[in-house]
């Protein structure tokens, strides 16, 4: 599943509280053009796109001139919280603003805790429970993250990112269709919402329908030229109809735009491979690598591209650090026991088809790798009821067929 994006805003009260203050220096509310960002009308679109830009690392979200610095902004808020001058729903904007600085650092559980103080002090403020809200989907509860969301949007029904942030949450528990709901109700709400379109896209295309997916990152990219995860949303979409160039074109706007993206270098990586550029897949998969060396996947995606070439020891090392990474990745076993086998080591393939098949009984490859191994070692019985359970399981496999044909042949 592509992930979706979060967004934390901050209370539209700070830019009358404290103007100067860092406490909102990098969450207060930008001025632009449009207003002053404190009617409620001017507040909610302003505070979407610098929001956006301070918590996405979302560039070009809003022109907005305040240095990102959160530890100065805890520093400023607490002093103010503890100052003693702030009472009622002043004081609730200094703590959920806190709150915001905590959330950016990566502190959630002292994000939450502010967040809690905020919603005693003003059980009204909308933003405090979606704020929250995000805080528990950072942490897996989607079901805590989904209930703040609902309280945000009944105080606050044309709250366009709560309805946004609860899609997301809705669709991280695999329920596409009120993620849908949710982001038709932010794009009702806010037509000009580029996140909403990018979510709802990734929403389509985890179902299946990367057509819609496309037309949605279209629009999102249309609304915000500068959105590097609505072109790599796209280039996943266009991957997936195996459009590799097109693939790659939007993959390399969104590292363009968005030179740390590990998962822009992954996926470029992977159409590359598709294309049968070894060379150049092996270098973007280095690069995710680099900026994320906890990525199983580039690891497990570069053993491929290094078995392609036939340096299975190579291949080795990356599928067993993906697997070091995530012990569940059955792919990597899949992988490791397909260079193993090339080796002629087929006990220690067999071992990591096996593992494959205990994390993923629908796993067909590593049926037909496993029968592969019992073929090699002359054991063609098993070798065909492997083959058997990986055509039960994908009556499309030619692969399947013809090493089962072959069995039959060897087997007399």
């Amino acid at each position: 599943m592509y992930p979706q994006q979060n967004i934390l805003v901050s209370d539209p009260v700070q830019s009358n509280v404290n103007q100067n203050s860092k406490c909102g220096y990098i969450f207060r509310i930008p001025k632009f053009a449009q207003g002053d960002c404190v009617s409620p009308a001017d507040w909610r679109f302003c505070s979407a796109l610098f929001a956006a830009m301070i918590f996405l690392n979302y560039s070009a979200a809003a022109d907005c001139d305040s240095p990102r610095d959160p530890e100065a902004a805890i520093i400023d808020c607490s002093q103010s919280i503890n100052s003693g001058k702030w009472k009622g729903r002043y004081l609730a904007a200094f703590y959920s603003n806190r709150a915001a600085a905590y959330h950016e650092q990566g502190d959630i559980d002292r994000a939450i805790a502010d967040l809690n103080e905020a919603i005693r002090l003003d059980p009204k403020l909308a933003m405090a429970f979606n704020n929250r809200g995000a805080a528990y989907n950072e942490q897996g509860d989607n079901d805590r993250a989904i209930a703040d969301y609902n309280e945000a949007i009944r105080i606050d029904p044309k709250f366009a990112m709560a309805f946004t942030n609860r899609g997301n949450a809705f669709n991280d528990k695999g329920d596409n269709d009120r993620a849908i709901a949710d982001y038709n109700a932010a794009i009702r709400l806010d037509p000009k919402f580029a996140m909403a379109f990018q979510n709802r896209g990734s929403a389509y295309h985890d179902k299946g329908n990367n057509d819609r997916a496309i037309a949605d990152y279209n629009e999102a990219i249309r609304l915000d030229p500068k959105h590097a995860k609505a072109f790599l949303g796209r280039g996943i979409a266009f991957s997936d109809k195996g459009d590799n160039d097109r693939a790659i074109a939007d993959y390399s706007e969104a590292i363009r735009l968005d030179p740390t993206s590990a998962m822009a270098f992954d996926n470029r990586g992977s159409a590359y491979h598709d294309k049968g550029d070894n060379d150049r897949a092996i270098a973007d998969y280095n690069e995710a690598i680099r900026i994320d060396p906890k990525r199983a996947k580039a690891f497990n995606h570069r053993g491929y591209a290094y078995s392609d070439k036939g340096d299975n020891d190579r291949a080795i090392a990356d599928y067993s650090e993906a697997i070091r990474i995530d012990p569940e990745d059955t792919s990597a076993f899949n992988g490791r026991g397909v260079a193993y086998r090339a080796k002629g080591d087929l006990d220690r393939a067999s071992a990591d088809y096996n593992e494959a098949i205990r994390l993923d009984p629908k796993s067909g490859k590593a049926f037909v790798g496993r029968g592969d191994v019992f073929s090699y070692k002359g054991d063609f019985e098993r070798a065909i009821a492997d083959y058997d359970e990986a055509i039960r399981l994908n009556p499309k496999s030619a692969l399947a067929y013809f090493a089962r044909g072959r069995s039959y042949l060897f087997a007399g």
